[in-house]
């Protein structure tokens, strides 16, 4: 029994011990708000912003609110000062504080660009303007890649650890998914064979494997009502933001950035640098001429600021995969993806008699026609016909005699 007792003393002090020093240790969502209420105490303390990682805010005796973050520089990790608050209110020192960390991983030469994590920063910088997939390739890379080969010698890379890499993610996910990060990771490669950063590229014999098939998959008019009345059963901004997927037409990122200066009366502008294009130099901004269904739902989100969809204020939502199983398991199936809305509401507008012409030109998809050289016309007329045919296509969920969204509340939920 005293041996028991023993033990127990001492896991009591050793948790006590963690207390003691994890007190002046905290972690939380900041906003501006909530910083200029902590207040100061006997001694100072700090708080990591869950918003940025490697982000710190160090509240001292007196109440000086001191901005943190923490780095990696030579394999060592370190702090630098970004500044004090309220002079750099939240927004600006996450923004400080990816700043200092993407220069802090920079090889300052050649000589410098030792792994493939060096290599990696260095292509980041080249391609990232010029890619529109961009966003893929660092996904790909901090979730699968980096801490796979992100520690290679540039010098011993091969193709064999190309197969490693592919092989790893297939037996953790599938074999399209590995395929998927060996084609965002083996063109990087390619361009420092290019740019003589390397003798060769030790990923060219490199195949990719498995290649997703073509996506087809049209949701049937008794799912399309059982999505938008499953929208219901989230709150702001979530069900909105589906039923703004289903009356827009638009590509599902798009709509989850959408911004207050982007409306203009009853046109909403996606701006070129948000358009879907091979080339960036070649892409357009695109004019979404709001149906009243949609123009009368957006109008009725709160505006908490420069995002119509947000849960922050400073940034727009993130809808992904929890969103869509919630809203599946609500509706009664699961077999479906969000940018299935979109092809279903382009297949909605075509039986709606809408010439696929203008369906395209509500997409936005882009017109490499020669005529399209010499048309300049915006089609906004043909295009507001087209989104009032598609606000129109599920009928019971608009009043038809007004055009306006009844907000149903609980009685959608079944």
């Amino acid at each position: 029994m005293s041996t028991i007792n023993l033990h127990q003393l001492k896991r009591m002090c050793v948790l006590d011990t963690l207390r003691t020093q994890n007190a002046h240790k905290m972690k939380d969502l900041l906003n501006n708000t909530k910083v200029e209420r902590l207040k100061p105490k006997e001694s100072r303390y700090e708080i990591r912003d869950t918003g940025e990682r490697g982000l710190i805010l160090r509240v001292g005796k007196k109440g000086q609110k001191v901005w943190e973050v923490m780095i990696h520089r030579a394999s060592k990790r370190q702090r630098i000062r970004l500044g004090t608050f309220p002079s750099l209110l939240v927004p600006d020192a996450r923004v400080a504080a990816q700043s200092a960390k993407q220069n802090s991983n920079r090889p300052t030469s050649i000589e410098e660009i030792k792994t493939v994590a060096d290599l990696f920063v260095i292509y980041k910088e080249a391609r990232m303007p010029k890619m529109r997939s961009w966003r893929d390739v660092q996904s790909v890379w901090d979730y699968w890649a980096r801490d796979r080969i992100g520690h290679i010698r540039l010098t011993d890379i091969s193709v064999h650890h190309g197969r490693d890499l592919r092989n790893y993610v297939t037996s953790k996910s599938s074999e399209v998914r590995g395929s998927a990060v060996i084609r965002n990771i083996r063109p990087m490669f390619a361009w420092a064979a290019d740019e003589s950063v390397i003798i060769e590229n030790p990923w060219s014999n490199l195949k990719a494997g498995a290649i997703a098939p073509a996506r087809d998959r049209v949701l049937s008019p008794i799912e399309w009502r059982k999505v938008w009345d499953a929208s219901f059963t989230e709150d702001y901004p979530m069900g909105p933001f589906v039923r703004a997927l289903m009356l827009s037409a638009q590509r599902k990122d798009n709509v989850a950035s959408m911004r207050w200066d982007e409306l203009h009366g009853d046109v909403w502008t996606i701006p070129k640098e948000k358009m879907k294009s091979t080339k960036v130099e070649k892409a357009k901004s695109h004019e979404v001429a709001l149906s009243n269904a949609l123009a009368n739902l957006i109008s009725k989100q709160p505006r908490l600021g420069p995002y119509v969809f947000t849960t922050m204020g400073d940034r727009p939502i993130c809808p992904g995969s929890r969103l869509k199983d919630r809203i599946g398991e609500v509706a009664g199936f699961t077999d479906w993806r969000f940018h299935d809305i979109r092809r279903t509401a382009a297949t909605t507008m075509t039986i709606g008699k809408v010439p696929r012409f203008i369906v395209e030109r509500v997409l936005g998809h882009a017109d490499n026609s020669v005529t399209a050289v010499y048309d300049r016309a915006s089609y906004r007329d043909e295009k507001r016909e087209a989104m009032e045919i598609l606000a129109r296509s599920t009928s019971g969920i608009l009043n038809l005699s007004t055009e306006k969204v009844i907000e149903l509340g609980a009685n959608h939920a079944h």
